[in-house]
């Protein structure tokens, strides 16, 4: 009887999570599949089912979708191949016990700490092609010949916001590696030295391999987040100039609620939603597998 009134406490405990998430979560995926089957486009209007029309229309004559579905690879490729490596290397400074380790500590994590808004106000005042520091920097040193018009252009603006991006998540990547550089038992590595293995060694063929779980939570916490990136992309070029920032999330934020095609941006969504879930599944596969290993 305690044991049958113990589950019922903590299903009573769950119960108002479960409910949001399935609300929230599960419900209003549904519903939004849903809506991507018509043209919903006036608010108090369902639309009328169009079946497969926007998907249709979205991989065959959706120039912007395109672009930004491009845009979005991209920028994940970037954001990933400099964030990853950089966190690790970050992560083995701090972890050699270097003069000064607090002080880059601090410096290292500081911009988890800054909110979007401040990020994107500050990296657009950088990258600003007159007033900028950046630009400022170099015609003070006299190197003006390379000023760029940064954001302002259609080959720059997508590589403007990686960086801001990289800059903003190197800390995030440097955090949980730090944590799995530390968790290394200090055993192996004196066994490693006493072997006659130099520093450099020692992390390239012992303590590097063994961060294998690091790396899989740093990608995949990432890969999700890179492929939901809206924050600084809307608030730094607008998706522009032209479509040449234009991601997946600003594309369907202005379908939707810019044009009012509430169905054809649910489209994008759904699009959006099936990536992130061919991401998810291989990942916790590899990670159950990890666990009999």
């Amino acid at each position: 009887m305690d044991y049958l009134s113990k589950r019922v406490q903590i299903l009573l405990f769950i119960l108002p999570g479960l409910i949001l998430v399935g609300l929230f979560v599960y419900g209003f995926t549904a519903w939004t599949l849903q809506v991507s089957f018509t043209n919903w486009r006036d608010v108090g209007s369902a639309g009328d089912f169009v079946g497969l029309d926007n998907y249709i229309r979205l991989f065959s004559t959706d120039r912007v979708f395109k672009a930004s579905l491009v845009n979005t690879l991209k920028l994940t490729l970037v954001f990933i191949g400099v964030t990853v490596p950089l966190g690790l290397f970050l992560a083995v400074l701090l972890d050699l016990n270097l003069k000064g380790r607090q002080i880059f500590r601090l410096i290292f994590l500081l911009p988890l700490s800054f909110s979007f808004v401040a990020s994107a106000s500050m990296w657009t005042w950088m990258f600003s092609p007159q007033i900028g520091s950046i630009n400022a920097l170099l015609r003070a040193i006299g190197l003006g010949s390379l000023a760029q018009p940064w954001i302002t252009s259609d080959k720059q603006a997508l590589f403007c916001i990686a960086i801001a991006y990289v800059w903003q998540f190197s800390g995030f990547s440097t955090l949980v590696y730090y944590a799995g550089i530390s968790g290394v038992a200090p055993e192996i590595s004196e066994a490693a030295k006493i072997d006659g293995a130099s520093t450099f060694q020692r992390y390239m063929k012992v303590i590097i391999p063994m961060q294998r779980p690091a790396t899989l939570t740093v990608l995949m916490i990432l890969l999700m987040y890179s492929l939901r990136v809206f924050d600084l992309v809307w608030l730094m070029t607008g998706g522009g100039p032209g479509s040449s920032s234009e991601i997946l999330s600003t594309f369907m934020f202005r379908t939707a609620f810019n044009r009012n095609r509430f169905g054809y941006g649910a489209s994008v969504g759904i699009v959006m939603f099936v990536i992130s879930i061919l991401i998810v599944i291989p990942f916790f596969a590899r990670l159950r597998r990890s666990e009999y290993e």
